[in-house]
Formats: C-alpha cells, structure tokens, sequence
C-alpha cells in the first residue's frame, strides 16, 4: 500500500469516525457501555482471574467491527464479542466463528444475561450457569433498572464502531512494536480502549514509571470522548511543557494531556486524523521526558 493510499485511507476513518458531534453521542455511549458488561461477566465467571484484570477486558476484532473477551471454557474455548454498530452480541468459537448472536435492541440486561446463560449450557453442557455480574460502579442509565436497550441509537453507534476501532488501529500501529508497551485493550469499568507503556519496573510501586496512552468516551471530567497521555507518577504541575500540537495538560484529580473531541471536530475532516497523530507523538514524548 502506498503511503498516500494509506494516508487517505486513515482520513477516511477519522471522517467516519467523527462524522457526529462529540455531545450527540452520549446516550450512545452509555448503551454501548451497558452492553460492554456482558463481556465482562464473561470473563468473571469463565476465565482464570488475573491481577491486573485483564480476564474481564476486552480487544478490539478489526474483521468483526467488534469488542472481543477473553479465551474461556477450556480446551475449546468460546469468546463473547460486542458489535457496537447494531448492539448484537456474539458468541464465537476457538476460529472466531459465530456460534450464535443476540441483538440487544429491544431487551434488557437480564434478558441478555439469559440469553448468554442459555447459549454455554448448549455448547457447554449442563444446566445454564449463573452469570456473574461485575461489582464497580457504572453510569447511571435506565437499562440498570429493567429498562429495554434502545433500537434507535444507529447512526451514533455506526460512530461509535468507527471511533473504537479507529483509535485501536492508531494505537496497535504506533505502539504494537514497542517492547515496553501492552496490548491495547478496551477496559470495561470506565470503557476506555488503551496501551499502557511501562518505562520502569519495581518491587516499589513508588519507582515504577508510565505513560498511559488512550481514548476515553467519556468521564474523568470530561463529557465527551478525548485522547490522554498521562504519565505516572504524576509531575508537579509547575513543570509541565507547552503542547504545541493541540490539547492542554490536565491537572484536576489527575494529570495528562488531553485532546478533546471537540477540538478534533473543530478541524477539517481531513486534518482530524493527522492532530491525533502529532498530538500522541509530541505528548508521548513530553511524559516520557518528564519521567526521566
């Protein structure tokens, strides 16, 4: 591929995935967040526990357009997958291949756990297992209290797809080669897909030294989706660098660099893409330097 086949193609995915205003997605995002849990419960209940709790994260599928869980189920093990543009769940074999599926549009939670509960008797055996449900915090929204998933979300779902899987496809090329770098999941607690990069290692957790890099959808004082680098611990806010890329350091509760959807949809379609991309480079590179 050429490599200006290869920058149209990237602008073409920015296009699509900010062809909405950043505000116009919020409903869709909590759905998409609700729905997200499934996964997690999956790997709470199927999967070996792992400390860093990764058994309930979630990859990015870029061929299913989907959020992937974990292995589970022994030597022939299932995944549950999210397809975020049309709210369906997946159940996929050891190959990927679709076992079965269940569009959430038009039902609630306990009908999807039931659903999930019923598809691992079937290809499991037995009698339908007790799904369990993660205990963190969520979002408030009516789908927690018995309420029927939406069927009229499409267009900031079709969004939404294009965003999660665009923010996976910037941050496995820029950050899938680097040693020091984990594999990017989406976490389902606060729904932000991301790598952690791991400059230092310690018994002392006082000494270990790391970049956070991601895309949020929304929260940690934000009402809308942004990118972040943060750096940890974090640095006295007096010795924070100027971005000259775009975004501003934040320094409320938490500190990192963020750049906002906002301002990415301020700019023309096809310099989105590529204020992402000078963003991540100059930030990264700021936090590494300020944990030197």
């Amino acid at each position: 591929m050429s490599e200006t086949h290869e920058v149209g193609r990237k602008s073409e995915r920015w296009e699509q995935a900010t062809a909405l205003r950043p505000h116009a997605l919020v409903t869709a995002v909590l759905e998409l967040h609700w729905a997200a849990q499934f996964i997690a419960s999956a790997g709470q209940t199927f999967a070996e526990p792992k400390a860093d709790d990764s058994h309930r994260a979630m990859l990015w599928n870029h061929g299913l357009r989907a959020f992937v869980g974990v292995a589970f189920a022994g030597p022939y093990p299932f995944r549950l997958a999210l397809r975020p543009d049309d709210l369906t769940l997946l159940l996929l074999d050891r190959e990927d291949g679709i076992l079965g599926s269940f569009a959430l549009g038009g039902h609630t939670l306990d009908e999807g756990y039931e659903w999930l509960a019923l598809g691992m008797a079937t290809y499991r055996g037995g009698n339908p297992p007790v799904i369990e449900r993660p205990e963190y915090d969520m979002p408030d929204h009516p789908v927690r209290a018995g309420a029927r998933f939406s069927t009229e979300q499409g267009p900031a779902l079709d969004v939404l797809s294009a965003l999660f899987g665009s923010a996976a496809a910037v941050l496995d090329t820029r950050f899938s080669t680097r040693d020091d770098a984990s594999i990017v999941r989406c976490w389902p607690h606060h729904f932000d897909i991301a790598t952690l990069i791991t400059l230092e290692e310690a018994d002392d957790a006082e000494k270990v030294r790391t970049v956070g890099v991601g895309l949020a959808p929304m929260g940690g004082g934000y009402d809308h989706w942004y990118w972040y680098v943060t750096p940890w611990p974090y640095p006295d806010p007096d010795r924070l660098p100027a971005l000259t890329e775009g975004g501003a350091w934040h320094t409320e509760g938490w500190t990192g660099a963020v750049l906002t959807g906002d301002e990415v949809h301020s700019l023309e379609p096809g310099e989105r893409g590529r204020r992402i991309e000078r963003f991540l480079t100059e930030a990264v590179e700021q936090a590494t330097d300020l944990l030197a």
